[in-house]
């Protein structure tokens, strides 16, 4: 990655770090599926929410939020991860969100597959200690979208 792009996508993650997206107040409104996640080593402890609308035929993402404290990169991947899966079906969520996983592990094949607006974590992927960091409102992501947690 060349240092121009490197100084943008740090300067995108500090914006949202600076001025999350979809950040929470309070608690989360009862139509709200939500799940937990922290690192206690480091301190990042957060909060995801999801409100999901059923059809016959697909579940869709209808508002995602998060809360919670962490480092400026948890805070920032938080803040783009809702807004990367607001109005996406629920399948697709799950699919970025392998993804994303892949894309952090260094096993994925071609870097176009993920969306420029996730592309600043790029910035950090390649930080072991950050992939934690990277990964953990995505990991909520999954226990709130798994089988079992939508059927409830």
């Amino acid at each position: 990655m060349s240092d121009d792009k490197k100084s943008l996508y740090k300067a995108e993650l500090m914006d949202h770090f600076k001025r999350p997206r979809n950040k929470q107040i309070g608690a989360f409104p009862d139509n709200m599926k939500t799940a937990r996640g922290s690192i206690p080593r480091c301190g990042d402890d957060i909060e995801i929410g999801v409100a999901v609308s059923c059809s016959d035929s697909a579940h869709q993402i209808e508002k995602a939020g998060f809360r919670g404290r962490g480092c400026s990169v948890c805070l920032a991947s938080a803040s783009m991860m809702t807004e990367a899966i607001t109005d996406a079906s629920v399948d697709n969520a799950l699919g970025l969100s392998q993804l994303m996983q892949q894309w952090v592990d260094n096993e994925l094949n071609n870097d176009s597959d993920i969306p420029e607006l996730l592309r600043p974590l790029e910035a950090v992927k390649d930080h072991p200690a950050r992939k934690k960091c990277v990964m953990l409102c995505w990991n909520a992501l999954n226990e709130i979208l798994s089988i079992d947690k939508m059927k409830s």
